[in-house]
């Protein structure tokens, strides 16, 4: 069992008394203290960071369930409960602000190419579409949140990407032959063709097991992909002008 791993398991101990803060007169105020104070067992930054990120989580799932048989979703001033959440996500991002105040998804995942990624936020100025869910997914990484949802962000960007390349509106799993014969007309040795079209093969079968019917993701996996996205993308714009 890792460093992270503990500390994820006391972050959902932690979450399961959040609720007991609910009614009490001064109850966001009385959970933020004790946040505070269950910090000060933790000395590295980052291990903080682990548990903030956490609870954040857990106060959205919670906070989603109540939703679900709420009168008042639609105007959440309107309840205390809707209220009481509000705060405590405020209250716990704002800690997480101050911890890392660029939200810098790197300091928790180093083996992410951040370079690539930022390089790419550029590249597809001329793919709003595609800029927009590239965008999309870094911020949820910065939150280390909504992984199986960042994932499919990435892959309806990779997939806006190829649509406005080849000039057509098929869905990523169909595109095997249009994408082999764009990468012959641009030169791409017929090796590397074949490894990307069958990486897009077998990159749709894994958003389609895993990504839309909401599996466990590891989280290595994650990062893979995150890469694997990234360098797509740039490898497929660069090819435009060639």
């Amino acid at each position: 069992m890792n460093v992270e791993t503990i500390i994820r398991d006391e972050a959902l101990k932690f979450s399961r008394i959040i609720d007991t803060y609910e009614h009490e007169y001064n109850g966001a105020l009385d959970f933020k203290d004790s946040l505070l104070s269950v910090l000060f067992n933790y000395y590295e930054n980052i291990d903080k960071l682990f548990f903030l990120y956490e609870v954040a989580n857990q106060i959205d799932i919670q906070y989603k369930k109540h939703l679900d048989v709420c009168q008042y979703k639609d105007s959440p001033e309107k309840c205390q409960k809707n209220l009481f959440y509000i705060k405590c996500k405020y209250y716990t991002e704002q800690e997480i602000r101050e911890l890392n105040p660029a939200f810098e998804f790197t300091i928790l995942r180093p083996n992410i190419n951040a370079d690539l990624a930022r390089e790419n936020l550029v590249l597809l100025k001329d793919f709003p579409e595609a800029a927009k869910l590239f965008q999309t997914a870094l911020d949820k990484l910065n939150e280390a949140r909504f992984e199986r949802n960042l994932l499919d962000d990435l892959r309806l960007s990779l997939e806006y990407v190829i649509k406005q390349i080849l000039k057509n509106s098929k869905s990523l799993e169909n595109q095997f032959e249009p994408l082999g014969n764009f990468l012959k007309q641009t030169g791409t040795s017929k090796e590397l063709t074949n490894m990307l079209r069958t990486l897009t093969d077998y990159y749709s079968k894994y958003q389609n097991t895993y990504v839309k019917h909401n599996d466990a993701i590891k989280e290595e996996e994650v990062d893979l992909l995150i890469n694997l996205t990234s360098s797509f993308i740039n490898f497929l714009i660069k090819k435009i002008d060639q």
